[in-house]
Order: C-alpha cells, then sequence, then structure tokens
C-alpha cells in the first residue's frame, strides 16, 4: 500500500501538540477538564455572641423605720378622768363639776350646786365606779360664794380636757380643777407629759389657754 509522507505527518504533529499540552497540565497539578469551583455565596460565619451576664437584682431594700411619731395622749388616763367626773354628775343632779383630782386608787370628785353647795365623792380607778359619797363637803360662806361664780362657768371639764390635749401633745391630765386668779375664774390642769410635769390654765369663758408653763 502506498502512504505518503505528508499524510502521515499530520496525525504525528497534533498527537505531538496534545502530549505537550497534558504535560504542561500535569506539570501544573491542575485538571483542565473540571471546572474552576463555584464561588461562595456564603459569609464567614460570624462568632457566636457571648451571653450578655445576668445580673442578679439587688435586694429590695426594706422601709426605713418611720422616725419617732408624735406621742400620743394618754387615752386611758385622760377617758378615767372624764369618767369619774361623768359619775360625779350622775350622782349629784343639777351640779357643775368643779374639780378631779387623782388619788392613789381613784379619783376624788368636787361637784357644786347653783346655791353654792358642795358634794364629794370618790371613784376607782377607772373613773366608772363609785366607792364613797356623795357627803356634803360643808363649804362656808366664802366657799359658797366662790362656788356660785364656779357653777356660772361656760366652759365645762370636758371641754377643758380637751383644751389641755390640743395644747400639750400626750398630757396625761392628773388633776383639773376650777380656780379664780385675779378676778378670773380659771381652769387648772396639772399635766404629765413623759418625765415632764407642766400646768395648764384655761380660760373657764372662753376655753383659751392662758399659761402653759412647766411646773417646777
Amino acid at each position: 500500500m502506498n502512504v505518503s509522507m505528508s499524510a502521515l505527518r499530520k496525525p504525528l504533529a497534533l498527537a505531538a501538540v496534545t502530549a505537550v499540552m497534558f504535560s504542561a497540565v500535569a506539570c501544573s497539578g491542575a485538571d483542565p477538564t473540571s471546572a474552576p469551583p463555584p464561588a461562595s455565596n456564603t459569609s464567614a460565619s460570624e462568632p457566636a455572641a457571648e451571653p450578655t451576664p445576668t445580673t442578679s437584682a439587688s435586694p429590695t431594700a426594706s422601709p426605713s423605720a418611720t422616725p419617732g411619731a408624735k406621742s400620743t395622749t394618754n387615752a386611758q388616763g385622760n377617758d378615767a378622768l372624764l369618767a369619774a367626773g361623768g359619775l360625779g354628775l350622775k350622782e349629784v343632779s343639777k351640779g357643775t363639776v368643779v374639780s378631779i383630782e387623782s388619788e392613789r386608787n381613784g379619783w376624788e370628785v368636787h361637784v357644786v350646786s347653783g346655791a353654792g353647795e358642795e358634794q364629794q365623792l370618790r371613784t376607782d380607778a377607772s373613773g366608772e365606779r363609785l366607792v364613797s359619797g356623795p357627803t356634803d363637803d360643808r363649804p362656808d360662806a366664802e366657799d359658797r360664794a366662790e362656788n356660785q361664780q364656779f357653777a356660772q362657768a361656760a366652759v365645762s371639764y370636758k371641754r377643758a380636757v380637751r383644751a389641755v390635749e390640743g395644747e400639750v401633745d400626750g398630757a396625761e391630765i392628773r388633776d383639773l380643777s376650777l380656780d379664780q386668779d385675779n378676778g378670773r375664774t380659771l381652769w387648772e390642769a396639772d399635766v404629765v407629759v413623759g418625765s415632764q410635769q407642766r400646768q395648764v390654765q384655761i380660760d373657764a369663758d372662753n376655753g383659751k389657754i392662758v399659761s402653759n408653763r412647766v411646773d417646777d
């Protein structure tokens, strides 16, 4: 068979070129047939956020103690005094209480009439139970005249007690009596406040405080 040399050269030349190409690829380590990897659309993952530290709530402060409030009136003592006066009026009809004085185990109450007569009685410590009396105190002429003025006092013993309580906070009234001072009729109250003793005077015509002083 008669084959021309030119026909043989072309296939040989093509094979040589192909061999050179594969050799170059082999040296570079690249795979000519594989497509380049697609670009990643996923961004690099960010580091996980650190957990926010939990702050424990500070304990609720307990409310501060209320500052020492004003002392209140000794209701038991003053109520007993008022009760003793009320019992005196119950025992002596149409009378006026002119004095209520504390005693060791109760109260001594004096009640006068419009004619100047005077009755005396004693109660227990609560002021609600009669212990003795009423008995006639047998005033003399001078005392009878004074009692007649006392019977005309516009301010009762009850109102005098309220006036003292409004004037002296925490007052415990031990003695309360009507008296004459420079032509005026006054209620005089001997008061205890804690360890202090005071004397309060109230105008028996209008209920106004006349004086409030420490009783030495």
